[in-house]
């Protein structure tokens, strides 16, 4: 999507596309803001935030659309009579305003969408765990919950690799917060005191179908077509985004590279869709098996890493990382059989420092947790044993 566009929602839509018996006035029961402006943090914006997709934004996590069964150009409509029931859209409420919650409530319950399942939660725990155990699609964020604001929320919520629909809601009609909302990714920024049911409905319109349209573009750059891991290419925009986000505290960095042997015999004997079918098997595991912060890629054929970060030690890397090979190696069943697999491990680490180059700090990470896959590679020649080899790097 272009950048420059406005986050706005579009122009109103005709008299003849409005809601049908709702109350087009502004509810009055919102706060309205004070004459005087409280002062507002401008929001850091890092490089990468600016120079790539909405879709894989900031934070040392891989952003995107994750697979949730049923499409979100598929809740946009409500469905004829008769119709079989469809996936509700699960909305969550990030507001401490007791008041302000139930007026959004009785907006959310008016707008054009299908269904909607309503959650509500007043801090940034309670809302990872909400949208973590419901799937939450879409969050009606407000700025201000001291101590923290919805911007922490957003945060947090990438951190996790949670795909949640972000929509700031506010008191204060203040323009840094509008472009804090840009750069964090929201797809809107509204004003509580103008909102009306017909401008949310408009807004949640506008940011479903532009969800929608962005997972595919993403899905395409970002997304192996097989397992639904992050791409190669994603791989790397993490692991620098990971190294520029510990240089300020020293934090470390690790990567695990995750060499398959035994995947190209079974192509060669039994075909590809047999192989495939161990892939994948091997990328769920994968998931099952990381640490809540890392990242998982598919960055070859027969390949996959892993992004690291919050450990203190080299050797908790390795830890970490050995873990993730127990959980690849052994029998994987397919309906063509039982297959063994094992795997070559490579890990590195570093400490980064704000001297530390994103670039340079990643490229040096990659090459040495490959080359540590070659030396392990010559321990699992004979087919029955997983190997690791690890490099920290100074």
């Amino acid at each position: 999507m272009n950048k420059n566009l406005s986050m706005r929602p579009p122009q109103p839509v005709s008299a003849s596309r409005g809601i049908e018996g709702v109350d087009k006035r502004r509810f009055s029961g919102f706060r309205r803001s004070s004459s005087r402006r409280e002062s507002i943090p401008r929001a850091n914006i890092s490089i990468h935030e600016l120079s790539t997709h909405r879709a894989v934004r900031s934070g040392s996590r891989i952003r995107g659309p994750q697979p949730r069964g049923e499409p979100m150009t598929e809740i946009l409509e409500r469905p004829a009579t008769g119709a079989p029931a469809a996936s509700a859209l699960r909305i969550l409420l990030f507001e401490d305003n007791a008041m302000d919650v139930a007026l959004l409530r009785k907006f959310l319950q008016s707008v054009g969408v299908r269904r909607t399942h309503i959650h509500h939660a007043d801090t940034i725990p309670s809302a990872l765990q909400v949208m973590t155990c419901e799937r939450v699609h879409l969050c009606l964020a407000d700025y201000h919950l001291r101590p923290h604001t919805g911007f922490d929320l957003m945060e947090e919520a990438r951190r996790l690799d949670l795909d949640v629909l972000f929509i700031v809601v506010t008191v204060l009609d203040d323009r840094q917060i509008d472009e804090g909302a840009r750069a964090q990714g929201a797809y809107a920024f509204l004003v509580k005191a103008e909102l009306t049911v017909e401008s949310l409905d408009r807004t949640i319109r506008y940011a479903l179908t532009s969800h929608a349209r962005e997972s595919t573009l993403f899905h395409s750059a970002y997304r192996d077509e097989l397992t639904h891991l992050p791409s190669r290419r994603a791989f790397l925009e993490r692991l620098m985004q990971a190294a520029a986000d510990n240089a300020a505290h020293a934090g470390m960095v690790g990567v695990a590279v995750l060499n398959l042997n035994g995947t190209r015999a079974i192509n060669d004997t039994l075909g590809h869709k047999t192989g495939d079918e161990v892939l994948c098997a091997l990328a769920r595991r994968l998931k099952a098996a990381k640490d809540r912060g890392d990242g998982i890629a598919r960055i070859g054929g027969d390949e996959f890493a892993v992004v690291m970060s919050d450990f203190l030690l080299a050797p908790q890397a390795l830890s970490r990382a050995q873990r993730l090979v127990d959980a690849v190696t052994g029998p994987v069943e397919t309906q063509a059989g039982t297959h063994v697999i094992t795997v070559a491990g490579g890990v590195a680490s570093q400490a980064m420092t704000v001297t530390t180059s994103p670039q340079d700090a990643a490229d040096r990470l990659l090459e040495q947790a490959s080359y540590a896959v070659r030396t392990a590679k010559r321990g699992t020649r004979a087919g029955t044993v997983s190997h690791i080899a690890f490099a920290h790097l100074h």
